[in-house]
């Protein structure tokens, strides 16, 4: 089959020759793939963490099941589903656990079902699990126009935020206020952030911090925290946060940095929350060949996609 496979050190090249897989493990199944969406991890991750074939974000139709699946099992030959793949999903089929799908909703294409799971998850884990968010809250999203910014600006509209701010380019600014923002700040603009210094927030959402371009806005997101039980809610940070999330030193209860969990009923409750209709945000489509692999994965390292860029395979 198909497949956009991990050289090593950030590059992955699209090969014809890759074995299909087989789904052999209890409540495994195989998905005919008809598109998946990249994220940051297809290229930070190492080849021998993440596996030869890139991609987490899948949909398509299941195929295959393991052997000896009980009658009423989660998924069955010919159901479509997106969610999360594993062992990769940019590629002709790929394999994933049914605990992590969730079933396609009829009016969604399956371009864009596969630029939803990881954005909308972990924005939704961020703002209503680790955020606490309420309705009437007042949220800032730092990072505002990249996929999992523009998913929370979606998600904090439909969760009732009383104010949701973005921290963007001025000129992604409109693309935030279609999405849900109800305030844009440039973060090239000095005096807007020193004025936005002044507010505050109960919930900050930081999708910037730590993503690979020397961005720290962890300071920002603290000073703007409403007492007392405002929070900030981080999706990337340096070896020394990550060290002290995972031991449990040095982090107090505002100040989190999160790990997604992989959930397919949370992306039932996602699609559930967006009204049956979820829309997500597209920056570009490209399709399963050499050029397409070279471009998407180019287009996702420049760091200037406005929402979700995904490969199309079918």
């Amino acid at each position: 089959m198909q497949a956009a496979v991990r050289l090593g050190n950030g590059l992955i090249m699209h090969q014809r020759d890759v074995p299909i897989p087989s789904p052999t493990e209890p409540g495994q199944v195989r998905v005919k793939v008809h598109a998946a969406g990249t994220n940051p991890v297809d290229y930070k991750l190492p080849k021998l963490v993440a596996g030869p074939i890139a991609g987490i974000d899948v949909a398509g139709v299941v195929d295959a099941v393991a052997p000896g699946a009980p009658p009423g099992a989660a998924f069955d030959v010919g159901d479509e589903v997106f969610g999360f793949a594993t062992g990769g999903s940019v590629a002709e089929y790929a394999l994933a656990d049914a605990s992590k799908l969730a079933s396609k909703p009829e009016t969604m294409t399956f371009v864009d079902a596969a630029a939803m799971p990881t954005a909308y998850v972990t924005s939704y884990q961020a703002l209503f699990e680790h955020g606490e968010m309420r309705p009437g809250a007042r949220v800032l999203i730092i990072g505002a126009s990249g996929g999992c910014g523009l998913a929370a600006c979606q998600l904090a509209a439909a969760g009732g935020a009383a104010e949701i701010v973005a921290v963007c380019s001025s000129r992604n600014a409109q693309l935030c206020a279609d999405a849900g923002a109800t305030e844009a700040f440039d973060y090239a603009d000095d005096e807007r952030m020193q004025e936005l210094l002044t507010r505050r927030f109960d919930l900050v959402y930081d999708a910037a911090s730590g993503s690979g371009a020397g961005e720290d806005y962890r300071g920002f997101g603290m000073d703007v925290l409403a007492e007392p039980r405002g929070r900030r809610v981080a999706i990337n940070g340096g070896f020394g946060e990550w060290f002290a999330t995972l031991t449990g030193w040095g982090r107090g209860e505002r100040d989190r940095l999160m790990l997604t969990r992989q959930d397919g009923e949370e992306l039932t409750k996602i699609v559930e929350l967006l009204g049956g209709e979820p829309s997500p945000v597209i920056d570009r489509v490209f399709e399963l060949d050499l050029s397409g692999v070279n471009l998407g994965f180019a287009r996702q390292k420049s760091r200037r996609a406005r929402g979700k860029i995904v490969i199309k395979v079918v």
